[in-house]
């Protein structure tokens, strides 16, 4: 049967989402270029024509993935943070989300936080800097929020930055790319109640 004719683009899709599942199947070191052509259905030189290498295509991976995410991420609130109340209206926004992300693109983020941050060619680092965006965010929202006095005294604000994203970090990877099921609403109500418990003064 002869292949359905496509575009560049869109021949160029047709493999990536082949090579996420490959990657997904076998991680990196167990996924070959042989199995990604076979997944996508194209020849060699069709793949090659796209990307140099598995690396190549690896990597093409990785970068749509943070930039999915980071795409996610809600832009900075409109109006001043004053009260208690105003941070967890902004914070539960960005949890749903983020979270909703982060479960409707799963195998994506499999592929980026069970593969790519454990082998050396660049993308570890590249995780890094897209998490040192992460912090600079949150801080900047924690740093408005002790400008206005809702803060609890002499708390650290790039510590308990770096607190907040390893706590979403570890319920994104343990529970919300896995095929299981979870509740995130449930996740999400449990997140910001310790957040704001942790870090508002108490009313």
């Amino acid at each position: 049967m002869a292949r359905r004719r496509l575009t560049r683009e869109a021949r160029k899709e047709e493999i990536l989402a082949a090579a996420l599942q490959a990657f997904a199947k076998g991680g990196y070191h167990g996924t070959h270029v042989d199995a990604i052509v076979k997944a996508a259905g194209v020849a060699r030189g069709t793949f090659y024509l796209h990307f140099s290498s598995k690396h190549d295509v690896f990597a093409a991976l990785v970068d749509r993935t943070l930039q999915l995410f980071l795409d996610a991420r809600p832009p900075a609130p409109d109006g001043e943070l004053r009260t208690r109340a105003d941070a967890e209206r902004v914070i539960r926004h960005s949890y749903r989300t983020v979270f909703a992300t982060f479960r409707e693109h799963r195998v994506l983020g499999r592929v980026l936080f069970e593969e790519a941050v454990g082998i050396e060619k660049g993308f570890a680092a590249k995780v890094r800097e897209h998490f040192a965006s992460w912090h600079l965010r949150a801080r900047a929202l924690l740093d408005e929020l002790a400008a206005h006095g809702v803060l609890r005294p002499g708390l650290d604000t790039d510590r308990t930055a770096n607190l907040v994203l390893g706590m979403v970090e570890y319920v994104a990877t343990r529970f919300l790319i896995q095929e299981a099921p979870v509740d995130v609403d449930a996740w999400i109500d449990a997140i910001v109640a310790l957040e704001l418990d942790g870090v508002t003064r108490r009313p």
